[in-house]
């Protein structure tokens, strides 16, 4: 736990100029144990079901409808012999965990996506994305329909931004992985919505993670300001006119948070602060009304400071991309189409894009430009191999337990799901040849290829239980 004598004393003189006479709560509740939640993937079920096949009584997260907070008990499933009874004591390493059916992430977190009023149908920019949270959240609220660009400027962080989206059975979004001044140049007023969670000191982090509070003690508040502006400005050309742009940070400096946005207001008169209402603990800036601070006295999670700006809306050419040519349906692997109309769901064939032998499910109607370095675009089906088409795991994920005929459905707590996650072959209570969809109660897991009663596994070796 970090303790007051621990904190430089340039911090301790702003957050009592910040928090005036709450800064002896603040500091107590360095010592506090820091929250845990996790957030319902509404692309896969309800918050009710969710408690339900946890089996949980979790207190639910007033201002996120969907999240819940928790209290991660010791032990977890095992490959031993388990009983109908044994109960899953393991939030982050279970298998409706690996289905996808829910993230783990800091309370505090879940604000600044469900800010953002996003509906299905919306195109959504979430520019500094990794690893995921905020990405995840947005995708949920489109159920399917409209746009996610999902970037991260960091090569490495990326990748953990692909897992989760994958993971979460997402197909309407492009991952990019570019600076933002790249992107302002392709998607000129596209979006109807973006988050930028800013890169920042994270002094909201400190009591959490001690390896944010070493890097502060190096950089400070001051090293992060000209880069949060910058990104603001980029993001501010890529919002369409009336669109909603909402910015965030874990960090409580004033600098880094009212004084980037005024600084950007000042460039951007054509933007303005939609208000947030204080509720639920969040308290309202006194410098900037109407953007919040989340403090961990005040409210059951950690530091973040939220801000939503509104773009005034203007009389505009309502479509600004190029013109696209009528591309004739491509001439696809019988292979490929084979495997699809497995799948009980209507696919529109000239959405399917083959690169080097991959085909990817594209998004309606995106936008995707050859000049960007793009992770994903769309969803990853899988390779077209010689007289045969090998599915991947991004598919199987997305794939609901009713669309395909007879799959593997095993119950949580069968040895064989355990099994199955961490790469084994595993044997089917009845015979078949082929490709086989694994469920666990009715959420896609993975593939196997089954001869007879063998399974051999197809789950993705990255993914899979250590």
């Amino acid at each position: 736990m970090i303790q007051e004598k621990d904190l430089p004393i340039g911090y301790k003189t702003a957050m009592k100029d910040l928090l005036k006479e709450d800064y002896d709560a603040y500091i107590r509740s360095l010592d506090e144990k820091p929250y845990v939640g996790i957030r319902t993937n509404l692309l896969k079920l309800t918050p009710e079901r969710l408690k339900e096949i946890l089996d949980r009584d979790f207190i639910s997260i007033p201002w996120v409808e969907e999240g819940f907070y928790f209290e991660e008990e010791k032990g977890v499933l095992t490959t031993s012999t388990l009983s109908e009874d044994d109960k899953i004591k393991s939030i982050s390493k279970n298998p409706y965990y690996f289905a996808g059916l829910y993230y783990i992430q800091e309370p505090s977190a879940m604000t600044p996506a469900m800010m953002a009023g996003i509906k299905p149908g919306d195109k959504v920019l979430d520019l500094c994305a990794a690893p995921g949270g905020k990405s995840t959240q947005a995708a949920s609220y489109l159920k399917g329909e409209g746009l996610l660009v999902s970037n991260d400027f960091s090569a490495s962080r990326v990748k953990a931004l692909q897992k989760n989206i994958e993971v979460s059975g997402i197909d309407n979004v492009l991952i990019t992985n570019e600076d933002p001044k790249n992107l302002s140049k392709i998607y000129i007023e596209y979006f109807d919505k973006i988050i930028v969670d800013a890169p920042c000191s994270g002094e909201g982090m400190f009591r959490r993670d001690s390896a944010v509070f070493k890097a502060y003690l190096s950089r400070g508040p001051k090293f992060f300001t000209g880069l949060q502006v910058s990104i603001l400005n980029e993001a501010a050309k890529m919002l369409k006119p009336g669109g909603t742009l909402v910015y965030s940070t874990c960090t409580y400096s004033k600098i880094e948070d009212e004084g980037s946005l005024l600084e950007f207001l000042e460039i951007h008169k054509e933007f303005y602060i939609d208000k947030i209402k204080a509720d639920y603990g969040f308290e309202e800036s006194r410098d900037l009304p109407g953007t919040i601070r989340l403090f961990p006295h005040k409210i059951k999670g950690e530091g973040h400071f939220v801000a939503r700006l509104k773009k005034e809306n203007r009389v505009v050419e309502e479509n600004k991309e190029k013109p696209k040519k009528k591309k004739k349906s491509p001439k696809l692997a019988e292979e490929l189409v084979e495997f699809l109309s497995k799948i009980k769901r209507d696919w529109d064939y000239e959405r399917i894009f083959i690169n080097k032998n991959y085909a990817y499910y594209l998004p309606k109607d995106a936008l995707i430009d050859k000049s960007l370095h793009y992770i994903r675009t769309g969803l990853l089906l899988g390779e077209i191999k010689k007289n045969r088409f090998e599915p991947f795991q991004a598919l199987a994920m997305n794939i609901k337990f009713e669309e395909w005929d007879n799959p593997l459905n095993l119950t949580a707590t069968d040895e064989r799901v355990i099994r199955y996650l961490k790469g084994e072959t595993i044997e089917a209570d009845d015979e078949y040849n082929g490709i086989r969809l694994v469920c666990v109660d009715g959420f896609s897991l993975g593939f196997v290829k089954q001869n007879k009663r063998s399974c051999k596994n197809k789950y993705y070796q990255g993914w899979r239980w250590m």
